[in-house]
């Protein structure tokens, strides 16, 4: 009865903190529009959503982590689909599975990705980090098909066509935000995905 309840509060407290963390990054965003991520300060965000700074850094530790957070929602979800896979898949049809999968988490959010791009790309110190913040990703997938695939004989080649896979996507990616992210990105991807493969 107590772990019962003490895993509800722990659920409980969890839910609270996501939505305090959803409550900053929306108002965050909307500042960063309006002002400019520059001209926007720490105080001006904790300011729009009634709390202290200090209060705000038990979510977020700095203005960078607001605009990259959903880096690391995108790797665990990327990571907790390749542990739905059969360990039994082979490499190349997990990689364009899990890839497309990623590539719909953007679509299902492109609202909040387009502005998170523009943001950046405005930003001279950002600029160059956006996309390519999507490169640290590569070591946790890499392991996370090592450690989960039986098929997987060779650990070098993983990590290879992950960083190739990779880039197809940050391509793909950049061009589909460069055009205000209209179209299907998943089909965009696919097609390039097609297209990489007909090149061997």
């Amino acid at each position: 009865m107590q772990q019962e309840e003490a895993r509800s509060h722990m659920g409980l407290r969890e839910r609270k903190k996501r939505l305090a963390q959803a409550t900053i990054e929306e108002a965050a965003l909307r500042l960063f529009q309006q002002h400019g991520y520059e001209q926007t300060s720490i105080q001006d965000i904790a300011d729009a959503v009634m709390m202290s700074p200090r209060t705000f850094f038990r979510y977020f530790a700095s203005k960078e982590e607001i605009l990259f957070s959903p880096t690391q929602a995108l790797l665990s979800d990327g990571i907790e689909y390749i542990q739905s896979l059969s360990p039994a898949e082979k490499p190349l049809p997990a990689l364009t599975a899990t890839f497309l999968h990623i590539a719909s988490l953007y679509e299902q959010r492109k609202d909040t990705f387009m502005i998170r791009y523009q943001v950046a790309k405005n930003t001279p110190q950002l600029a160059s980090m956006y996309l390519y913040s999507l490169m640290m990703m590569e070591p946790a997938i890499s392991d996370a098909f090592c450690s989960h695939l039986e098929t997987v004989t060779n650990p070098q080649d993983i990590r290879l066509l992950v960083a190739i896979y990779m880039a197809v996507l940050r391509v793909v990616l950049e061009t589909w935000l460069e055009q205000g992210a209209t179209g299907d990105i998943v089909a965009l991807l696919r097609d390039d995905l097609e297209r990489l493969s007909s090149l061997s």
